[in-house]
């Protein structure tokens, strides 16, 4: 199990993290949900502590604990004072490498779910996006770019895979997944490298390794423009737009320059759709990224009737950009705000463990991460005409649109002509009564 430390001497804190390979990329669609669920499980008692018990170790130092999945990847962490090192890395190998699964704990923990998933209506959810009544924008955006992939699956599962996961089922991915062959550990904060090695051999080194698990295999990639339209009910007239490209995965080298993109279209957007016209409240520009995958994302939500107008905005902004009509002094404030946002969140010891946890299974050490900053600085102008040529041609376009098949103002119309109707039948009723009753 690869072991990363990085220390923060100011910092009078520690976060110990482990990262499983085990997320809904990993699945099927007949143990779709399965990684979340053994989440679930692993707290629900180990070889040590029962499930209080694991709730109190850290709690009780004042320390806090979580775990969380993923498309590609299951964490669990411990946040603690530095001097608890110890009682951090004792939790997770007890949490991660010693979980019992009790049996008497899986229907309570598939009920929790359900609860989670706002119950069971996966079966209702399922047939109106079959009909194109769907609420899921961003997955159908996923499925149409990935056809067939698991990236298009749902992270917590459907009703029928959930209601068929029992403790076997739980237990052999657990045993296949959770293993330190299969895991790494990340700490970050106020520590010695040297005594992090020792303490982790300490915890983990006796756990047997197991085998490690190769890739998924790299999602196909659909072709020509991908056009995605959902119509699930909101509460507002709204439509929601989703406009961008397939991309690549995190270690390629455009990544950078596709972030420093993202940062430069929203700030240039906002300005023309947001504060020059008022279309929008608010504009996002972003790329996903898998480990071998990605996708640019452009999306906001607005009236109904502007959509046309943004949508131009958004292509003649992107035509620029393809043209090379790019004002390096846009650039570089797009640079320095990625910089500065990085260096905020840098400065909290979970996010930075978690960072370094995305790059775990792709590097061979810690020293083969990439500093962010530097690459970020790298960027040029016509790095950023590249990639939105490269990566918004038409073979790798999308465009999503949300359009609300019902809202609170069209629900109360309805409702409104319904109780119209009722109210007239009944009254065409009582007058038809009432003359039958006069003729007899």
């Amino acid at each position: 199990m690869p072991v990363w430390c990085q220390p923060r001497p100011a910092s009078t804190s520690v976060v110990a993290l482990v990262a499983i390979r085990a997320g809904s990329r990993h699945e099927t669609r007949s143990n779709n949900g399965i990684s979340h669920f053994l989440e679930h499980m692993v707290f629900t008692g180990t070889e040590r502590w029962s499930e209080e018990e694991i709730k109190e170790v850290i709690t009780r130092r004042g320390g806090e604990w979580n775990g969380w999945t993923g498309i590609e990847d299951t964490m669990y962490y411990a946040h603690v004072s530095a001097e608890d090192l110890d009682t951090a890395l004792d939790w997770l190998a007890q949490v991660v490498f010693h979980a019992t699964l009790p049996a008497d704990k899986v229907a309570k923990e598939r009920q929790v779910i359900f609860q989670e998933r706002w119950g069971r209506y996966g079966w209702l959810i399922n047939t109106l996006d079959r009909l194109g009544f769907g609420y899921e924008l961003d997955r159908d955006v996923r499925r149409a770019l990935f056809p067939g992939s698991p990236l298009g699956l749902r992270i917590a599962g459907e009703d029928d895979s959930l209601e068929h996961i029992d403790r076997a089922a739980l237990l052999r991915y657990y045993r296949q997944r959770y293993v330190p062959a299969n895991a790494a550990l990340v700490v970050v904060g106020n520590v010695v490298p040297d005594r992090v090695m020792e303490r982790a051999a300490n915890f983990f080194a006796a756990i047997e390794a197991g085998e490690p698990l190769p890739a998924p295999p790299a999602p196909a990639a659909a072709n020509g423009t991908q056009r995605v339209v959902v119509r699930g009910p909101m509460p507002t007239d709204q439509v929601r737009l989703m406009i961008g490209g397939r991309t690549v995965g995190r270690t390629h080298p455009d990544h950078w320059a596709l972030d420093v993109l993202a940062e430069f279209l929203e700030q240039s957007l906002t300005e023309a759709i947001r504060y020059r016209r008022g279309l929008v409240y608010g504009l996002q520009a972003y790329n996903v990224t898998f480990d071998d995958a990605g996708y640019f994302v452009i999306a906001t939500s607005a009236e109904r009737d502007h959509r046309p107008a943004i949508v131009d905005i958004v292509e003649s902004h992107l035509e620029r950009v393809q043209s090379g009509d790019i004002e390096p002094d846009r650039v570089a404030e797009a640079r320095v705000a990625l910089r500065g946002r990085w260096a905020l969140s840098m400065e909290d010891n979970l996010e930075r463990a978690t960072w370094l946890a995305q790059w775990v299974w792709l590097t061979p050490d810690d020293d083969g991460v990439r500093d962010y900053a530097a690459q970020v600085d790298a960027v040029t102008a016509a790095d950023l005409s590249r990639v939105a040529r490269t990566y918004f041609a038409p073979e790798r376009r999308y465009f999503g649109v949300h359009e609300p098949a019902v809202t609170v103002k069209s629900g109360a119309r309805a409702l409104g002509i319904a109780a119209g109707v009722s109210i007239a039948a009944w009254m065409v009723r009582r007058l038809l009564g009432k003359a039958a009753t006069r003729r007899a």
